[in-house]
């Protein structure tokens, strides 16, 4: 049999390489011989840990504690565990048995820190972080966790030098350059957070770096700092020529009825890279278009239940509305450029079918087929909306109704205008044009509030109309 030494360091070898089960399957079968050694019960709370065998490894780190009384690694050990899993009080009262064995143990410490820092307890997350500094000076990990709550507790200027400290430890460290540049966009600072953006992607292109970066320039230019934009854009087009959120806030700069559409590209990548966050994003800005789409819904008569396209449904939030309003659906198909948020739209469990393609591409492919198309914030992302009104002809079914929602171009309600953002504003007589060239009659057009954007609320217009 290996020498316990020479065990304990073969498992802590395999742990840290991330091949936990060879570490498990290597301390597993010596544990049934040698149960008081409480390093190897360690080891295998780790190998358990690695493997997400979470319950197992609580247990194995347990009976660590409790075969040495001075022991407070695999006390500290649960203690992330419990933050990694959400369990927070249970991780604080484990923090605080590990630091009675050992009051300046750093991990502990970090870890109260992580766990008072999710419970919104960030003065106290505070003194933590600063007593494992005590320990452990100039230690990266507790510096970054340190600098995001003082930021958080509005104490800027020292967030800001921790910052600045660690990206003089690391320049180059992908983690130390978005957090600082997101750090930058919260103190509205967007010409510097473009830079760190921009000096981000040299070192890792990424698809949500890239969208973020275009929100930065989005803000400059609510700023009307055009030509710093421009100076930005132009770099940013250097190194990435192919990029379509680059090409599209290009794009943005040009005169905006030059502009017929986002291109498809840039709408999926940006979709795709906000998938996850999307709904509480949106929660947060007091989104309103798929309430006021299914309440409008809601008051329709149909001979029997409809057959439904969510056009653009996104993560199925206009599914969701009325299915909260039980309105009754014979099929509800969705169809969405991202596949991200067709798979957030799939776990609602609440369409028939969903299609990943253009909208424009996908309607002329189902003549008469649909009932009933709703469409929620959707068209901001075209401009000449010709070819989708064309194509909802071909689609919907005579008597057939759609309703949809736009922002309302309150400049000129006989065009479209392309916003700083990149989105597309959309006139009243416009929409009203398209519908009747395309043999729809608007039965009605409500005005609406559809969100909030940077505090101020987006003015909108709700569309019902019916194919004649």
């Amino acid at each position: 049999m290996m020498p316990a030494d020479d065990l304990i360091a073969s498992v802590n070898s395999l742990n840290e390489q991330g091949d936990c089960q060879a570490a498990l399957d290597l301390v597993v079968p010596v544990l049934n011989e040698q149960t008081a050694d409480y390093a190897l019960w360690i080891g295998a709370g780790n190998a358990y840990y690695g493997l997400k065998r979470y319950e197992d490894a609580k247990l194995a780190y347990l009976k660590a504690a409790m075969l040495n009384p001075d022991d407070v690694i695999a006390l500290s050990n649960l203690a992330g565990l419990c933050f990694e899993t959400g369990r927070y009080e249970e991780g604080l009262n484990i923090c605080n048995q590990a630091l009675k064995r050992q009051p300046d143990y750093a991990n502990a410490l970090i870890h109260r820190g992580n766990i008072l820092s999710s419970l919104n307890r960030h003065q106290e997350a505070e003194t933590a972080y600063r007593l494992a500094l005590k320990s452990v000076p100039d230690d990266p990990l507790v510096l970054f966790n340190l600098a995001y709550t003082l930021m958080t507790l509005g104490k800027t200027d020292e967030s800001e030098r921790i910052y600045r400290q660690l990206l003089e430890i690391a320049p180059d460290d992908e983690e130390y350059l978005f957090a600082y540049a997101s750090f930058l966009e919260k103190r509205e600072a967007f010409d510097k957070a473009a830079e760190i953006y921009l000096r981000l992607l040299k070192i890792k292109p990424d698809d949500t770096t890239h969208i973020t970066l275009s929100g930065c320039l989005y803000n400059l230019l609510l700023l009307e700092k055009t030509e710093r934009v421009m100076a930005l854009t132009d770099e940013w087009l250097s190194l990435f020529p192919e990029n379509p959120a680059a090409l599209h806030m290009f794009e943005t700069l040009k005169p905006s009825r030059e502009v017929k559409r986002a291109s498809a590209a840039y709408v999926q990548e940006l979709f795709d890279a906000f998938a996850d966050s999307f709904d509480s994003v949106l929660e947060g800005l007091s989104y309103q278009a798929p309430a006021l789409i299914a309440a409008a819904v809601k008051e329709m008569d149909f001979s029997r239940p409809p057959e439904t396209l969510d056009l653009g449904c996104g993560t199925g939030l206009c599914g969701a509305a009325m299915a909260a309003n039980k309105m009754p659906l014979s099929t509800l198909t969705g169809v969405d450029l991202s596949s991200g948020m067709l798979e957030k739209a799939k776990q609602r469990e609440l369409y028939t079918e969903l299609r990943q393609e253009d909208i424009i591409a996908f309607l002329p492919l189902y003549p008469a087929r649909f009932d009933l198309v709703v469409s929620a914030d959707v068209l901001t992302y075209l401009g000449d909306l010709s070819a989708v009104f064309s194509g909802l002809s071909t689609a919907v079914k005579s008597g057939g109704r759609i309703v949809f929602t736009v922002s309302e171009n309150t400049q000129s309600d006989e065009e479209y205008a392309m916003e700083p953002s990149g989105r597309f504003m959309h006139g009243k007589k416009y929409i009203l044009s398209e519908l009747e060239k395309n043999g729809f009659k608007a039965d009605e057009v409500q005005a609406a509030e559809l969100r909030q954007e940077l505090g101020r609320p987006v003015q909108g217009l709700l569309f019902i109309a019916k194919k004649i």
